[in-house]
């Protein structure tokens, strides 16, 4: 059975009562067993629909509770990633990905892709990337295995070439992998200026990110609630594809459903 329908089921229990539970369980077990076909009685039925409606209820709850943990999973990785940024930043005057000598100066940072230097131009990646495609040996790239060999984030990839989410780059747990872009452009409806640098969350692993990219708008707009102001037009985290509900822009609300792709301001680059 379902671990989340099983939990449901457990609580469904208790929410009954065990004798009324155990009642309508074993009047269905009875009639199979029987094949008696004879009519159910009124309180028969009442039993029976009762745990239908709690069956249902708690599979729907279940997918709610499940959405929830992901999002404060993603929200949580979310602010990880920014502060490592930033330690990095302070630590060594050079921002990770754009360190021109990182294997001298990273411990454990002696082979590809960690140890392809950046340019040191002060930019993450090609200026004014954007959303465009990126490749093993970018510095959008080897921003992630700078800060993996820096000891400042941990979140389940290693030191390969192989873009794969959860693989050379890591994975959220909204189904989607963390990006990296120069954003010097306005985004969204009220052409929001970022400081520059942008982190995508998309299901683009190395392709161009532009586009509806599938992760679910509900679970977007929990996630601007808690790190932001649940607008998708305003603040850090703002949409840039998709999501987007009716309303006059700059106080337009996420829509509720479909999915779409956001970016998110990392301050101090």
């Amino acid at each position: 059975m379902n671990i989340v329908v099983q939990y449901k089921y457990d609580y469904m229990e208790k929410l009954l009562g065990s004798h009324l539970f155990s009642r309508g369980r074993d009047l269905l077990a009875q009639r199979s067993l029987t094949g008696s076909r004879s009519g159910f009685t009124l309180v028969e039925i009442a039993i029976v629909l009762i745990i239908i409606g709690l069956l249902i209820g708690g599979t729907f709850g279940g997918m709610k509770l499940i959405e929830n943990m992901q999002v404060n999973k993603t929200v949580q990785d979310l602010k990880a990633i920014e502060s490592a940024a930033l330690t990095f930043k302070d630590t060594y005057g050079r921002l990770p990905g754009d360190m021109p000598n990182a294997a001298a100066r990273l411990p454990s940072c002696t082979s590809a892709p960690c140890s392809t230097g950046g340019n040191g131009n002060r930019i993450i990646g090609a200026e004014s990337l954007y959303s465009g495609a990126i490749v093993a040996m970018d510095e959008n790239f080897t921003f992630w295995h700078h800060l993996q060999a820096a000891n400042l984030l941990s979140m389940g990839f290693r030191n390969t070439t192989d873009m794969a989410a959860g693989e050379g780059q890591p994975d959220s747990a909204l189904d989607a992998v963390f990006r990296i872009s120069d954003w010097n452009i306005g985004v969204g409806a009220l052409n929001v200026q970022f400081q520059r640098t942008a982190l995508v969350l998309s299901k683009f692993e190395s392709a161009d990110t532009a586009g509806i990219n599938g992760v679910e708008c509900t679970a977007l707009n929990a996630m601007d609630v808690k790190v932001d102001d649940g607008n998708c037009d305003s603040g850090r985290l703002i949409m840039a594809w998709g999501c987007t509900g009716a309303g006059p822009a700059g106080g337009r609300p996420y829509a509720t459903s479909g999915t779409g792709s956001p970016l998110y301001d990392l301050k101090g680059f």
